[in-house]
């Protein structure tokens, strides 16, 4: 941004929200710039060459592949493994089970077991602490279903196990662990991993990997020589150091968890939950720190400067898919308070949001979601009936363009050259000068321009509100207790329905500004804000300070819908905007992102299904990770939106890519 731009959007800022917030404002955009400018990209290398390793396994001397388990093939996703103890610990309601259940393992080691199992642990803990917490037989099956609970495939690994296979090599697994096989079995299948011959585990065998004996017992059992073999796993002594020692070939793995020490980004907001102990938020980092860093069906470019990897998808995965699930979360109780009979998630941001909160729900006894095809400029005009109406629509921010695009985009006009020319005859507008609003005030000028062509936009008005009308009765909006949902800002499509459908609809929004307030009490709706409300400065919070790239970051496909009319037949269809050449490009780009949300809300589905108990992401979480993310995008992380588009007409921005808004 030149220092011009910069000067200008300042001075935009003071006019709409006063001195002291400008001077914050510019004070943390001079921040964030020093703090980016100090960034760079460092490429990582450390993770496993997925061709080196299919061609390792795929070497004609190798005949026997062995796999580490955890966090090779499956992982829980914690920040540390040993916090299963802790979940099963809020489940049993017992805040020193953690201790005591290591108390339990240390004593039956140093009781001389070569290893120990579940079972004798579970044991050893009734015989040290009682049965408070129930009999050994309980403990164990609480354990192995949390162990169960929290196992997630790694898929990236689970491909090279199948590969391995089709390469005609036998495949074993081997692991040092106190869960018994039967258990392990379950974890492995509810990942999907079934392709192997054989399963090696210490606790049942009585060896381990870590002494060695291990590997010596399945080289006997496996009638092997240790040269045709390679092992593959992520521990540096037990699964590298020891079995080369033997003579194996070795794949070594850094597991998810150990590569997040490179990326400093990322580790700040593991360390950050680490301290603060929460539960859901533990599994949000978790499952992004496995899909980021486990071995990927594709090459990605792991860049340290980042707080994202693997491109649109990640940025999909770990930025928009928990901002709108914990959008969900809050949405389910707020809409239950309410007694709503129906959502409507209004086009086209509701549409990521409709189907992340339609994952998050299915089976669940919550209010009907819908889908609803609406825009400014629909509903608007539609609703059109005095000046004052005029003036409401005409007041909206508006960047400097044309006043044919305006009074296009705003009131359905389409002013011809003939109808401009006359204007300027009589002195209302010159056809060099452009509209530009701010802060609400309107010229003199557009103020003539408006009262002349007042009549015109009655008409249009007229035309448009009966086939809107009908179309809102087909959606079943007139019926019932109804609650938009949306992004949100000042709830101006919420407040035109109030007065066109004449009843309240309520209102559920991200965020919200000042000025709804005006809506809430003018209705006696609901106007609520997840994530703020109320605002009275976009630096009251990031989703609000950086709205378009937030909406463009849930942007759909669709066109935006312009109004509707009747066909023949006197069924209502919707006219759209044409779709742009940019707009059209970006559609595969829009998919990886979307494809990247949807799939940690099917994740964070699957931890909510699995008797984990009822988890809540922190909305301030999910929020600062997006400031994160936006205030200091990397070069590799602006690479992979910059050039997506949008439109913006209403505004009077036209087509907007996210080059526009990155920070500089």
């Amino acid at each position: 941004m030149t220092n011009h731009r910069f000067l200008r959007k300042v001075l935009r800022y003071q006019k709409t929200y006063g001195a002291k917030a400008t001077v914050k404002r510019s004070i943390n955009e001079i921040l964030n710039r020093v703090r980016r400018s100090n960034g760079h990209s460092y490429p990582h290398n450390a993770l496993f060459d997925r061709s080196a390793l299919l061609a390792k396994i795929e070497h004609p001397d190798i005949r026997l592949v062995i796999f580490d388990i955890f966090d090779t093939l499956i992982t829980r996703p914690l920040l540390n493994p040993e916090n299963t103890k802790h979940w099963i610990a809020r489940c049993i309601n017992c805040k020193h089970y953690p201790e005591r259940r290591h108390a339990a393992e240390i004593s039956l080691r140093d009781a001389g077991n070569a290893d120990v199992s579940l079972t004798g642990i579970c044991t050893e803990y009734v015989r040290l602490f009682g049965t408070a917490e129930g009999d050994a037989e309980l403990l164990q099956a609480i354990e192995e279903s949390m162990e169960l609970s929290l196992a997630q495939p790694l898929l990236g690994m689970i491909e090279m196990l199948k590969m391995a296979k089709q390469a005609g090599k036998k495949v074993v697994l081997a692991s040092d662990m106190f869960l018994s096989s039967e258990a392990i079995t379950r974890m492995l299948n509810k990942c999907n991993i079934r392709e192997y011959d054989a399963l090696y585990i210490s606790s049942e065998i009585g060896m381990r990997k870590s002494t060695g004996e291990l590997f010596r017992y399945i080289v006997e059992n496996e009638k092997i020589v240790p040269e045709q073999i390679v092992m593959i796993g992520d521990h540096p002594i037990s699964d590298q150091q020891i079995p080369e020692q033997l003579g194996f070939h070795t794949a070594a793995l850094e597991s998810p968890m150990a590569l997040t020490k490179y990326f400093p980004r990322l580790n700040t907001w593991i360390e950050k939950v680490k301290s603060t102990g929460s539960s859901a938020d533990e599994l949000v980092l978790g499952n992004i720190v496995r899909t980021f860093f486990q071995v990927q069906p594709r090459q990605f470019v792991l860049d340290r400067a980042s707080l994202t990897q693997c491109g649109r998808y990640g940025i999909g995965y770990a930025i928009v898919g928990p901002l709108l699930a914990a959008f969900s979360e809050w949405l389910v109780e707020q809409a239950h308070a309410d007694n709503i009979d129906r959502l409507y998630f209004l086009a086209r941001e509701g549409q990521l949001m409709k189907q992340i909160h339609e994952i998050l729900t299915a089976g669940s006894d919550t209010p009907q979601s819908n889908y609803l095809v609406l825009s400014r400029r629909a509903i608007s005009v539609a609703m059109i009936r005095s000046h004052d109406d005029i003036l409401a629509i005409a007041r909206t921010d508006y960047q400097a363009n044309s006043l044919t695009e305006f009074l296009l985009r705003r009131f359905g006009l389409k002013l011809d050259n003939t109808a401009l020319t006359a204007l300027e005859q009589r002195g209302i507008w010159s056809r060099k000068r452009l509209v530009e609003i701010q802060a609400g005030r309107i010229d003199n000028a557009l103020l003539a321009v408006l009262d002349t062509l007042s009549d015109e936009i009655y008409r249009r008005a007229a035309l448009e509100r009966e086939p809107m009308l009908s179309y809102l009765q087909q959606v079943k909006l007139t019926e019932g207790s109804a609650a938009l949902v949306d992004v949100g800002y000042a709830g101006t499509i919420q407040d035109r329905l109030c007065d066109l459908l004449e009843r309240k609809i309520q209102g559920y929004y991200m965020v919200t500004r000042a000025t709804a307030a005006e809506v809430r009490t003018r209705h006696g709706v609901r106007i609520s804000g997840c994530f703020g409300e109320d605002l009275a400065t976009p630096d009251r919070s990031p989703l609000l300070r950086y709205n378009v790239p937030l909406e463009m970051l849930m942007g759909s496909d669709d066109p935006q819908i312009s109004h509707y009319c009747y066909q023949d037949n006197q069924s209502v269809i919707g006219v759209y905007n044409p779709l742009s050449e940019a707009e059209k490009a970006s559609i595969p780009l829009r998919s990886e992102l979307r494809a990247g949300a949807l799939a940690f809300a099917r994740d964070y589905r699957s931890m909510t299904d699995s008797g984990l108990g009822k988890l809540r992401i922190d909305p301030r979480l999910v929020v600062e990770i997006f400031r994160d993310f936006w205030e200091g995008a990397s070069e590799f992380e602006r690479a992979q939106i910059m050039s997506i588009a949008s439109d913006d007409h209403y505004c009077g921005m036209g087509i907007v890519h996210f080059a526009t808004f990155l920070p500089h």
